[in-house]
């Protein structure tokens, strides 16, 4: 095992002063055990508290007297603590294709359409509706596009979808549980420390490309607005926002500085900084800044504003290839989001 050190990281303050931070050397056992401590597992428990309050609240609507509003605010919470835990798919998410069982994007509506004429009846049933056609993105066409009727199949159909969703996060929560219990050691977390900078990059072009700059050229290229998802609950930008969140944490030391082994999430430019990279560490932090300005200032109806985050994203993109995987010791190629 890699002896663990302390290594003394100089920053300079506006004042021209100089201090000494200490930084710890953490090993990618000490990366990967506090990556589902903190962040993983805390998350996959809150999707899972929150998916059950999705289907009571379309069972109320389904049961009547109409409740549709409540059933959307349901909805949309259960989709963003979904979007904070999928931000980086890594471990079970992969594993368990869950981002293809309960996101696959686009929707497919006329597969929908065949899928409701069929009218299941359980979950047994509901495995063998094809992804396009159920997940958070079919029950948000059923709550806004064309809202499902108390007592109707298409309603017994969501409920049906919100049930699986809620059978899934379950298991993500069990199986994050468990990696968070169960800390690796140096050799076994090799290989899943790999796979988390790459899904974390992964995770950032997926909300950079498929988010945000693909609609945006689709729309030019067609014409009309972009095809965003979350377009039809009207959650694009906090979707995006909650997406954002979570790949900065991860990415960005707190300005309470690095945490103590065991102590809080490892971001990259902690890592970085551990190992003595410290102007890449300073670099990397600056695109970052960068990055979240132009996130706070993203709106899914000024493209132009679209096109800057997108833009920023990608510097953050260019800078992990160019030389922060390198300085993390990391190979990157694997970057699918779902594991395909």
């Amino acid at each position: 095992m890699l002896k663990r050190r302390w290594l003394a990281a100089a920053l300079c303050t506006p004042t021209l002063l100089w201090a000494q931070v200490a930084v710890p050397y953490y090993t990618s056992a000490d990366a990967l055990a506090a990556l589902h401590r903190e962040h993983t597992a805390p998350l996959a428990r809150a999707f899972a508290a929150q998916a059950p309050e999705l289907v009571s609240a379309l069972q109320q609507h389904c049961n009547g007297p109409a409740a549709l509003i409540p059933a959307r605010t349901a909805w949309t919470q259960t989709t963003l603590a979904w979007e904070r835990l999928a931000a980086v798919a890594v471990g079970p998410l992969v594993e368990r294709r869950s981002l293809r069982e309960i996101d696959f994007l686009p929707l497919r509506p006329e597969l929908l359409q065949r899928m409701l004429a069929r009218e299941p009846r359980t979950l047994d049933d509901m495995a063998r509706v094809g992804t396009p056609a159920k997940g958070l993105p079919a029950i948000e066409r059923l709550l806004w596009v064309q809202p499902v009727a108390p007592r109707s199949s298409a309603c017994a159909y969501a409920v049906l979808a919100a049930q699986a969703v809620q059978r899934e996060a379950d298991a993500l929560r069990t199986a994050f549980d468990a990696l968070a219990a169960t800390p690796p050691d140096d050799e076994d977390a090799a290989a899943p420390f790999v796979e988390f900078v790459n899904q974390w990059l992964g995770g950032l072009e997926r909300l950079r490309w498929m988010g945000m700059e693909k609609p945006v050229r689709e729309a030019g290229t067609r014409g009309g607005a972009p095809a965003f998802a979350r377009a039809p609950s009207g959650q694009t930008g906090v979707a995006w926002a909650a997406e954002w969140a979570e790949l900065r944490a991860l990415a960005r030391q707190p300005d309470s500085g690095a945490p103590a082994i065991g102590a809080g999430v490892v971001s990259i430019e902690s890592y970085l900084r551990g190992r003595g990279h410290l102007q890449l560490a300073d670099r990397w932090r600056a695109a970052v800044d960068q990055a979240d300005r132009a996130m706070q200032g993203v709106n899914p109806a000024r493209p132009a504003s679209v096109d800057a985050a997108a833009r920023a994203l990608k510097g953050l993109t260019t800078l992990m290839q160019s030389e922060v995987a390198a300085g993390m010791e990391v190979s990157l190629g694997f970057s699918s989001a779902d594991g395909d």
